[in-house]
């Protein structure tokens, strides 16, 4: 418990004799005061609420005042959600889970002040929209924050049915897209108080990775948010995983409910289970319904006309996103986690030839084969590098050249593997590739709360990556305002992505021993699929 006087000055030591006892600061919000504590690198406060604790199903609300000082020094609970698994990676989940859950984070530079105007970075955290949490020790911005010269803000929303179910569109039943609409308020609360821990509202970039960047792009589509930021980062968004429909998702919730003993429209039986029942009939029901590769996200949105208006490449190709610079990009091997998490045991050449039929039609088959080596053992090392490419790496290039027409746009490939985790007993197959994910250890600079240490090489990549993404959001440009000692020394000048100049279509490739900026990556295979329209379905 800290002990030390109300300031509305944030970063104030408060010290007994020569010893410290508290490292405490305090700020107002618009809900009442909040505490938090002052570390070696940075102002935390962890935990603070941005919503009312939710009701079941029903759209979330503002907090209500509060009397005395919000505790805000310890983290909160993630959200009702499926154990961690043993393939989750080190420093993903916490140990408490509640439905009361609704709590975002606030990382803050030492020398912040209130009414100050330093540049802040919301981030919302992926796991398929059904898994982890904004609060995970992973995404602690403390040296993110004290090396960037920005403040941080993370925070949980609710997750698989909870948060996307659907049972009707009528009152008194489930309508869905409820974590769509809890991230806004918390992007609410950031506008309305972000200026009292020494934030600018006026200069905010909305970032996220896998279902965290794909509620970026929804929020870049959908124009409901517009005014609540001003750039965004869109970390390996699987943009070939569509929206469900609404009669999909329907679908999904008749399922769960009956999974329940309780019919769809019957809300009020719904929310009389337990959540240890709730996420029982989640995990049953998953993969009830949908597509192939809906099955990787089975509690992804569904296309409501007004949260989600349309499917991302879809709004993206016919110019229905809001103008603001951004930046884009994925790992260089995507798709190897998923593909080796769904398939443990080897996959013959014949079961490989079946899956591709069900993502795409006969006549793309020869185009597939020219492409992918063959391995006639064990197919999952080609259908691997196959996900990556039609999941991943190359609708994200046709959605960056949707972009370039309108928004200022940078693009980039992660390909570093994660060399201070033994994989022998994590993701061996992960060994020596940038999987999914791959890049957050490195941008948000956590592994030493862990115990990892980088190398030398890894420390230049993973300070690469924070520079840039920081110069972005503080100066519209990952290369900053072109005085910084930094930039001059410690990173090339990385070109917007474009179809004129002389750096034509040329994207960050961030690997080692160095990185570099490369022209149309990936464009032979990726050109293929686009001359023919082959998307994923």
């Amino acid at each position: 418990m800290c002990r030390s006087q109300m300031t509305a000055t944030l970063g104030i030591l408060v010290l007994l004799g020569s010893v410290p006892v508290c490292l405490c600061v305090y700020a107002e919000t618009l809900y009442g005061w909040v505490r938090g504590r002052v570390t070696p690198e940075a102002i935390v406060f962890l935990g603070i609420p941005y919503a009312s604790p939710p009701e079941r199903w029903e759209h979330s609300q503002p907090p209500p005042r509060w009397v005395g000082v919000w505790d805000a020094t310890q983290p909160r609970p993630m959200c009702m959600q499926p154990e961690c698994g043993a393939d989750t990676p080190p420093g993903m989940c916490l140990s408490q889970m509640s439905e009361d859950c609704l709590y975002l984070n606030v990382f803050v530079p030492l020398d912040a002040r209130p009414g100050g105007n330093k540049s802040v970075m919301v981030f919302i955290h992926g796991g398929a929209f059904e898994s982890y949490t904004g609060g995970a020790e992973i995404y602690n911005g403390e040296r993110f924050v004290n090396k960037g010269d920005v403040i941080l803000v993370t925070f949980n929303y609710r997750l698989g049915a909870l948060g996307f179910l659907v049972t009707g569109s009528e009152p008194g039943t489930a309508v869905g897209n409820y974590g769509i609409r809890d991230q806004r308020l918390a992007m609410e609360w950031v506008n309305g108080n972000i200026q009292n821990f020494g934030g600018d509202p006026g200069q905010v970039t909305l970032f996220g990775q896998s279902a965290g960047a794909t509620s970026t792009a929804i929020h870049l589509t959908s124009g409901n948010a517009e005014r609540l930021f001003q750039r965004a980062i869109l970390q390996s968004v699987p943009f070939s995983i569509p929206f469900k429909t609404y009669e999909q998702a329907l679908a999904q919730g008749k399922s769960f409910s009956a999974a329940l003993n309780c019919s769809p429209q019957d809300k009020e039986c719904l929310k009389q289970k337990s959540p240890v029942e709730i996420i029982d009939a989640q995990k049953k029901t998953s993969t009830s319904t949908g597509t192939l590769l809906q099955r990787f996200m089975p509690w992804i949105p569904h296309l409501d006309g007004n949260e989600v208006p349309l499917d991302l490449q879809s709004a993206f190709e016919k110019g229905v996103f809001v103008r603001k610079p951004v930046v884009l990009g994925t790992t260089a091997n995507e798709g190897t986690s998923y593909i080796y998490r769904s398939f443990r045991a080897p996959l013959s050449r014949g079961a490989f030839s079946a899956l591709l039929l069900l993502l795409k039609p006969r006549d793309a088959m020869n185009l597939f084969l020219r492409y992918y080596p063959r391995n006639m053992a064990d197919a999952r090392e080609e259908f691997s590098q196959l996900a990556t490419d039609l999941v991943f790496t190359c609708p994200t290039r046709k959605i960056a050249r949707d972009l370039e027409r309108r928004n200022t746009t940078w693009l980039y490939v992660f390909d570093h593997s994660w060399r201070f985790l033994n994989r022998s007993r994590f993701m061996p197959y992960c060994r020596d590739k940038a999987c999914h994910a791959a890049e957050i250890p490195f941008l948000f600079q956590s592994l030493h709360r862990g115990g990892f240490q980088l190398s030398m090489e890894e420390q230049q990549v993973a300070d690469e990556l924070l520079i840039y993404w920081t110069n972005f959001a503080k100066y519209e440009n990952p290369n900053g305002d072109q005085t910084q000692e930094d930039v001059q020394n410690r990173t090339l000048s990385w070109p917007t992505y474009s179809s004129r100049g002389p750096f034509r279509f040329a994207g960050m490739v961030f690997s080692q021993p160095r990185s570099q900026v490369e022209l149309d990556y990936f464009g032979v295979v990726c050109n293929a699929f686009d001359q023919n329209d082959f998307r994923a379905k």
